[in-house]
């Protein structure tokens, strides 16, 4: 496995020989100051006061190593462009270290954040002090630090990232990853891998997968308490319950903050559509799916059967589904009837202009606002006429979770 060795080079040479003999990289990235005097770049190439050039003692062929000049090494920006440039150019093949003992503060500091992106360990040569300068001379040892603490947070500015914009099945799979190659307490370990699969629920739940989300949710309740029982809302008993409506209504918000507009609003018209098939089911027996024209009247059934008679089966959509509860006198049919037979028609217009449905034209936030307002009307006058609640389904937010 091809080890290489990035490290910055400051005024005192015996660290850096130190790490590269410690280490025994295939290739070697010296990172060095050029002014004053020649700068730390001449203990590295030449003879000096100190001793022999840190080449010479460290036995390093000309294909074994470059050299990266930091003209301004307290200029952090221009340090950091300079040693990420570098580091890049080394991808994850083997092992990357990144010894940041030596060199100004604003190097070090440069490279330790450069490597840290980029996923590299860190080194330091730590020694035996008489004071806060420098270690004793002959007891220098390079060691890997513990990245562990850092690597969380870097994942968990990601995550929560990810988190509010609604991607959590990408954010699950990184903390998992984080999990298994980092080194954690114990404690951090647990409320990590709670989290993480707090967020594989909240993934399933998403994509409507009710009974996988509902299990992973009972395992880690403590999470968000309140999720459980709003999930009991919408999946009862392997059954989708009246809370499914307002679910739609906030799965269509997420798409939305997205920028998939198209996604929206065809869960704005499945959320409508969905209220009528379950009025139908829990309040009169029917399936939206084949309906029993024997319940129905006769200027209702005979189309339907004609239907049935060509397709084998008598079903109907959003516009047809509340007819049918208006003819049987239903609260929801009669809030159609009252003001909405022709406004639920632009919605449905609204979804037909979908490429995903019948359509060919693109919807922007315009459409998307105007089917929003729309959907929000007319799914709040239906509740308040069952007597029921409607607060579309938002989740927690990353603050109160992560």
């Amino acid at each position: 496995m091809r080890r290489v060795l990035a490290i910055t080079v400051g005024g005192e040479p015996d660290p850096v020989v130190q790490a590269v003999r410690q280490h025994a990289p295939d290739f070697v990235i010296f990172f060095v100051t050029t002014e004053p005097a020649g700068g730390s770049r001449r203990f590295l190439l030449e003879d000096t006061e100190k001793g022999p050039s840190i080449l010479k003692r460290t036995g390093l062929s000309g294909e074994a190593y470059e050299v990266i000049p930091l003209p301004n090494p307290d200029d952090f920006g221009d340090c950091f462009r300079r040693i990420h440039e570098a580091l890049r150019e080394h991808p994850a093949a083997g092992e990357r270290l990144a010894d940041y003992t030596g060199g100004t503060k604003t190097m070090t500091a440069a490279l330790a954040t450069a490597a840290l992106l980029l996923g590299w360990s860190l080194s330091v040569v730590v020694g035996a002090r008489r004071d806060t300068v420098k270690v004793a001379k002959g007891t220098e040892l390079a060691r890997r630090v513990g990245l562990a603490p850092v690597q969380q947070e870097l994942v968990l500015l990601q995550v929560r990232a990810l988190y509010r914009s609604h991607e959590f099945a990408a954010a699950a799979a990184l903390l998992q990853d984080l999990l298994g190659r980092a080194e954690l307490p114990g404690r951090e370990q647990e409320r990590l891998t709670r989290l993480c699969t707090f967020l594989r629920a909240l993934a399933a739940w998403d994509r409507f997968a009710y009974a996988e989300a509902q299990e992973l949710l009972r395992a880690v309740g403590e999470v968000w308490p309140q999720g459980c029982a709003l999930l009991a809302q919408i999946w009862h008993q392997g059954t989708l319950d009246f809370g499914a409506v307002a679910d739609l209504v906030g799965n269509a918000f997420r798409r939305a903050e997205q920028g998939r507009y198209e996604d929206a609003v065809l869960r704005l018209y499945r959320a409508v559509e969905l209220l009528a098939q379950l009025r139908l089911r829990s309040a009169h027996g029917l399936s939206s799916e084949d309906l029993d024209l024997t319940r129905l009247p006769a200027d209702l059934a005979a189309p339907l059967a004609a239907r049935r008679e060509k397709e084998g089966r008598a079903w109907v959509g959003l516009v047809e589904a509340y007819g049918v509860l208006a003819a049987l006198g239903d609260p929801l049919g009669r809030v159609y009837q009252a003001a909405w037979t022709h406004r639920l028609k632009d919605l449905l217009g609204q979804r037909n202009r979908l490429l995903l449905a019948h359509g060919l034209s693109p919807i922007g936030p315009a459409d998307w606002e105007r089917s929003r307002a729309l959907a929000l009307a007319f799914l709040s006058e239906a509740h308040a006429a069952l007597g029921r609640p409607f607060q579309p389904v938002a989740f927690p937010r990353a603050e109160e979770v992560l």
